[in-house]
């Protein structure tokens, strides 16, 4: 299997089951996750990339449009299963058989969240202001 199909296919099964781990787990240990579009990262490590998408889970699955590859780069378009019109791109870069970084470009915000497992962060919190119905936390900022 090619490393995008793999990126996809496992990142969509965390999405659907919650249970990143076989996803994460193509990624090496000191890989590094940026991401442009959200208010997020960068990530230096697989456990710190862990814990985001732990703490913030993606609600859509991603449809892979098309790829390039460019020596130990891959770059893929997609658009986001729930909301077909936005997507974006990413770059995965290989070491091996696993991805040394993840660049991803958003051309639109992602889904909203839906229902109660978190999700990425919605277009109020992108912008700064908190979730409708919840007090602005006081001292220190908090991301979602």
């Amino acid at each position: 299997m090619d490393a995008v199909s793999r990126h996809q296919i496992l990142f969509n099964e965390g999405v659907r089951t919650g249970d990143f781990g076989p996803w994460l787990e193509t990624f090496h240990t000191d890989a590094v996750a940026t991401f442009t579009g959200l208010p997020i990262g960068p990530f230096q490590g697989r456990d710190a990339l862990a814990k985001a998408y732990a703490e913030h889970p993606p609600t859509s699955e991603m449809r892979v449009l098309s790829s390039t590859v460019d020596g130990d780069a891959v770059t893929a378009r997609f658009v986001w299963v729930n909301a077909p019109m936005t997507g974006g791109r990413f770059t995965i870069r290989l070491r091996g058989d696993r991805l040394s970084s993840l660049d991803v470009v958003l051309d639109a915000p992602p889904p909203p969240s839906v229902g109660a497992r978190g999700g990425h962060l919605d277009a109020g919190q992108r912008a700064g202001r908190p979730k409708a119905g919840r007090p602005e936390p006081r001292g220190r900022h908090r991301a979602g």
